[in-house]
């Protein structure tokens, strides 16, 4: 069994007693020079447990946890009896040995980070070991989080597909299915370059709320048998039980691998697609690891719920409150009143023909945000604008209006 940790505290002993046993007073009192003796036989009828007295029950008791699907041990959990922390488990075997355990019924919990937590009761001395099993989760929590009710709740999932540039088709791959860690990794260095760090892609004159950071929860799908495919449908396609799995989920990030094979112009360039606008709509969007400029651009609709200002085959509405796109240029010109902006910034959604070859492009839309804007052209210098932010911070104000 290897070697087990073994948790040794100071303990009180404890004695149990049983109906139709008695408890026994004796009483010495001095009376006129006399010694007196008292005995009084008290029957139990329902007695309290435990009572304080001897530990000629107590015994050593070994915890051992294990993987619920492959039987392994399982080091690192946390482990509590009646409710009082005692250590972590250790070792190929996943145990840990808590010593003394007074005779009597106890409660073991378990708890370790990817796994549910479980509880058992056991009985001592009669038992002296347990095998506590523990099933893995599928969602699994990226740093510190607080409750769903209160944050974005943004859940990452691996794709099982990239896209080929020398067969001009997508392809199979087990970059991320063969190894969890890879995944893990892409995961932790987007979170960290673009939702921990928004403050440096937004405008400095609107701001952000404080502590911004704390307004998300970060996880990651963990399913040995059910992967995204990024290249089945625009915004790719979930596993098949996702939403079953995580219903809390805010947004869902389909993450594939950077292409492979030789570039030859589209459609071999990077592809992002969202599924809907905005949180707790059951949206989500596709994104490659490695393009932080195209993330930011889909998180902007999936998370943020902001519209293109690009012109194109795209979707087109005036977002309130504190929109980024208008339906007018009176609406447009209103909010940048009423917002100290210079109102004449205010243009309309259009792009000119080019050389001659492509085709004017002009909508009954307009928008505020100079260029170079995120939500038009995606790229390393571009910046939610003061319109964009201010929704951004709107959004981040009320993340729970869509839980209610």
């Amino acid at each position: 069994m290897g070697n087990p940790s073994k948790a040794t505290k100071e303990k009180k002993s404890h004695i149990r007693f049983f109906n139709g046993s008695y408890i026994v007073f004796l009483l010495a009192l001095t009376i006129n020079g006399l010694l007196v003796l008292s005995v009084t036989a008290i029957p139990v009828d329902n007695p309290a447990v435990p009572i304080l007295g001897s530990s000629a029950n107590s015994s050593d008791l070994t915890i051992l946890v294990r993987n619920i699907d492959s039987g392994a041990g399982i080091a690192g959990a946390r482990v509590y009896l009646d409710g009082g922390y005692e250590g972590m488990t250790s070792g190929n075997d996943g145990s840990l040995i808590i010593s003394p355990v007074s005779g009597g019924s106890h409660s073991i919990r378990v708890i370790k980070r990817g796994y549910m937590e479980n509880i058992k009761d056991v009985t001592v001395p009669a038992e002296q070991s347990a095998v506590i099993p523990l099933h893995p989760l599928k969602v699994i929590p990226v740093g510190d989080y607080g409750p769903v009710e209160e944050r974005i709740d943004i859940v990452f999932v691996p794709s099982n597909t990239q896209y080929d540039c020398t067969k001009q088709q997508k392809i199979p791959t087990d970059y991320y299915t063969s190894n969890e860690e890879n995944f893990r990794n892409d995961v932790n260095n987007i979170i960290e370059k673009n939702f921990l760090t928004l403050d440096t892609k937004t405008s400095k004159t609107v701001g952000l709320p404080e502590n911004f950071q704390n307004r998300f929860n970060f996880y990651y799908y963990s399913d040995p048998g059910d992967f995204a495919d990024a290249f089945n449908g625009c915004a790719g396609t979930l596993p098949e039980d996702f939403w079953d799995d995580a219903p809390f989920t805010d947004v869902a990030i389909i993450i594939y691998p950077k292409y492979v094979g030789t570039y030859r112009g589209p459609p071999c360039e990077p592809d992002g697609c969202a599924s809907g606008l905005g949180p707790g709509v059951k949206s989500w969007f596709k994104t490659p690891a490695t393009t932080g400029p195209l993330f930011i651009h889909e998180a902007g609709h999936s998370v943020f719920g902001l519209i293109d200002t690009y012109c194109g085959e795209t979707y087109y509405t005036q977002n309130n409150p504190d929109p980024n796109v208008w339906s007018s240029q009176s609406e447009c010109s209103l909010s940048s009143e009423n917002n100290q902006w210079e109102s004449t910034t205010c243009r309309q959604i259009a792009k000119p023909a080019k050389n001659g070859i492509t085709e004017s492009c002009q909508k009954d839309f307009w928008r505020y945000d100079p260029d170079p804007d995120i939500m038009a052209t995606p790229t390393s210098w571009a910046k939610f604008g003061d319109a964009s932010t201010l929704h951004i911070r709107y959004m981040l104000e009320n993340v729970n209006r869509w839980k209610l």
